[in-house]
């Protein structure tokens, strides 16, 4: 008996994949690729600039009042790199439920906020805007195990759910005095983990919140590879 359900073990069974964004308040209508492809750079063609460390940097995180102190920190404490980095606000809609709503989101309306996030940098003395968003993925597999799942010690001693999850995140940073998009960075991440059926949905919750955190942690990272990079360029073309 014992041997029979070990082998069935090993078969999986996908039941069920969802996909929210980085932010909980991210969503199809409110996203980063909304965002990035309603860029309207100024009209009078001006050249888009080299980013030169160290830079004044907002930060904004789609669908959040504000980002991550951890992220902010992360920024702030390289100094060689940046003279200062202040969170700005890009709340989500308030109604989420509602589909009509979010499908006649216009570009324009995109755009628009847009200006209104460069202009608030501005006043808050920042020379840049870094705008970041992404997605999360996750599907639950089951195995044969999931039918021990019936009692609260078995579900704990074997259990039958194991879920997955994939992270994106992106970002660009704006030239706040232009509206031009002068670099963009990526990351992503993915993690695991195995739970009783009547727990999947609070563990899924707790591996999403540390992707998010993995994924804004690898952003940071990448930012700041990036603006070494271009400073150390800036220095060579200057010798």
């Amino acid at each position: 008996m014992i041997p029979s359900i070990l082998a069935a073990a090993t078969v999986g069974l996908l039941t069920g994949c969802e996909t929210t964004g980085l932010s909980s308040r991210e969503h199809s209508g409110v996203s980063y690729p909304s965002y990035v492809l309603s860029l309207q750079p100024d009209p009078t063609n001006a050249p888009v600039s080299k980013l030169a460390t160290p830079i004044r940097l907002a930060v904004v995180q789609i669908g959040e009042s504000a980002p991550p102190s951890a992220l902010l920190d992360k920024l702030a404490g390289q100094k060689a790199l940046l003279v200062s980095a202040v969170g700005l606000p890009l709340p989500g809609e308030e109604d989420n439920s509602s589909y009509q709503r979010r499908a006649y989101v216009s570009t324009e309306d995109y755009a628009n906020r847009t200006k209104k996030i460069c202009s608030l940098a501005r006043m808050a003395g920042a020379d840049y805007v870094l705008l970041f968003g992404g997605n999360i993925d996750s599907w639950v597999s089951n195995n044969a195990f999931c039918a021990l799942d019936i009692t609260i010690i078995g579900g704990v001693i074997l259990p039958g759910s194991e879920i997955n999850l994939e992270g994106k995140g992106a970002g660009v940073v704006i030239e706040a005095a232009t509206g031009n998009p002068v670099c963009f960075v990526n990351a992503d991440t993915k993690d695991s983990g195995f739970s009783p059926d009547f727990l999947v949905d609070g563990k899924t919750a707790d591996l999403r919140a540390q992707v998010r955190d993995a994924l804004v942690g690898k952003l940071g990272d990448e930012l700041l590879k990036t603006l070494a990079a271009a400073g150390t360029f800036s220095n060579t073309t200057l010798h």
